[in-house]
């Protein structure tokens, strides 16, 4: 019988500011998109379709954080993953964990060759070698990329996941005052940003576009959208991660002896539905709460902040992030201040991405055991760090090799933003409101209001990953 131990003091009574301390975990999964999706691809948004595609940032955000949540909260109730308890869905015994953790751990390649190139391109213009007057330009960023693989790999090895954390939330505390106070001084057009923000359109491209930015236009404008949406908040190969480090917070029932046990799973979970303990039960939802919606609201505010600079600054001038200048143009957020925050811009661009890096490794580590652990007795017993050097070789190579071999970082991290950014997040409501359902007790099952949420995300996302997909595999064999 599942009893839930006795909150802190701090989870009892009223609300207290105190309570901002159990976000933690969820700062590695706003940091590790925060290069990528935010910084990268809000700011191309804006840049190509100004105010018009923010509702892209603002739905991306909340679907995605009401896919987090459910799947936080029930591991909080239940104890174990909910990886764990998706074998049991109908069909062949853990072919929904073995789909899509297998859908997931093909996209780690992909990133961590993606986000290496583009930061290759940020030292690159940091040490004065441009793209235009210098034919190594593609050399050295692969040079550089190579360098940040083995360090980022390096450091994961020997780094304690706490020291990760602590330094994920730095880094985001200091870029979330920096782009806040950037946005104000830019003064966008809040009319347009708000019937942007609403109104869900995929406008087509304009004519500038069609003259300057060739390669853009090559794309379909639902695939660039697409891209956008899986980039946001980061994918399942982040978010079945993130809930592996929810181990170290022994929330609820979680660390409990037995609960982790996925043969336990069979029958709706024996908790114990006396008053007290339901009582104890509700009030450890609240660090769940507080992780992923501090999480997902950094996530939210970054994205409209740099699609609106993006709108504001970058669609007047006509230029956009792309090819060999994915991050140059953003320097103008800071530098209408002042010219000498460029360097600020610089520093603050590159631990952005490298923090993203850092945070990747660590976050793909947990997901590649989360997905394969509930599989067989042995993979669960198998130690962390054992799992750690398997993902760190198969993802550092796998890096390299796209890295050397592909030339463009967006057509690097597309397959991945629509496979695990999207389509699997939509296949993971549908999991959770299963798994909720036939596992916990009705007095803790997910509500009216929580329960349609995840269904209309996980319809909304299913539908537009196949929408992406479809697209993108038909130009690629057009």
């Amino acid at each position: 019988m599942i009893e839930y131990p006795d909150p802190p003091a701090d989870l009892k009574g009223r609300f207290s500011w105190r309570v901002l301390r159990y976000f933690g975990a969820g700062a590695i999964i706003a940091s590790v998109t925060i290069g990528s999706g935010e910084s990268l691809f809000a700011s191309r948004g804006g840049a190509i379709f100004g105010y018009s595609l923010l509702w892209c940032f603002v739905g991306g955000a909340l679907m995605k954080g009401i896919q987090v949540y459910s799947a936080a909260r029930y591991m909080t109730l239940a104890g174990a993953h909910p990886m764990a308890h998706w074998a049991y869905l109908p069909g062949p015994r853990n072919w929904v964990p073995l789909s899509i953790g297998v859908l997931s751990v093909l996209c780690f390649p992909f990133w961590l060759a993606g986000l290496p190139r583009i930061l290759g391109e940020i030292v690159n213009w940091m040490v004065g070698v441009s793209a235009e007057n210098d034919e190594r330009f593609v050399l050295f960023a692969r040079l550089w990329g190579t360098g940040a693989i083995l360090a980022a790999v390096a450091l994961t090895w020997v780094s304690a996941y706490s020291v990760m954390e602590k330094a994920q939330t730095a880094i985001m505390a200091i870029l979330l005052v920096s782009i806040l106070g950037a946005c104000l001084v830019a003064k966008p057009d809040w009319l347009l940003a708000m019937a942007g923000a609403i109104v869900p359109i995929v406008p087509d491209y304009d004519d500038w576009v069609f003259r300057k930015y060739p390669e853009i236009v090559a794309r379909p404008p639902w695939i660039e959208v697409l891209t956008y949406l899986g980039a946001i908040g980061g994918g399942t190969y982040d978010y079945i991660g993130y809930l592996g480090c929810l181990r170290e917070k022994k929330w609820g029932a979680i660390g409990q002896p037995g609960v982790d046990d996925p043969t336990c799973a069979e029958k709706t979970l024996p908790i114990d539905c006396g008053r007290e303990n339901l009582q104890r039960a509700r009030r450890w939802l609240i660090p769940p709460k507080i992780d992923t919606g501090a999480s997902f609201l950094c996530v939210l505010v970054f994205s409209l902040c740099f699609a609106l600079l993006g709108a504001a600054i970058l669609n007047p001038a006509q230029e956009v992030p792309s090819d060999r200048d994915l991050l140059t143009h953003q320097a103008s957020f800071l530098t209408g201040l002042h010219p000498s925050l460029s360097l600020v811009y610089r520093i603050g661009i590159f631990f952005a991405f490298w923090g993203t890096m850092y945070g990747a490794y660590e976050i793909y580590t947990r997901t590649a055991y989360e997905c394969f652990a509930p599989l067989s007795r042995r993979l669960r017993e198998t130690p962390l760090r054992r799992f750690r050097f398997g993902v760190l070789l198969y993802s550092g190579i796998g890096g390299l090799l796209l890295l050397w071999t592909v030339d463009d970082p967006i057509a690097l991290v597309t397959p991945a933003a629509l496979v695990g950014g999207v389509f699997t997040c939509g296949l993971w409501c549908f999991a959770m409101i299963w798994t909720d359902r036939k596992f916990l007790p009705k007095p803790l099952r997910m509500g009216p209001v929580l329960s349609i949420a995840t269904a209309l995300s996980g319809t909304v996302l299913t539908l537009l990953g196949i929408k992406g997909l479809w697209d993108y595999v038909a130009g690629w064999l057009a």
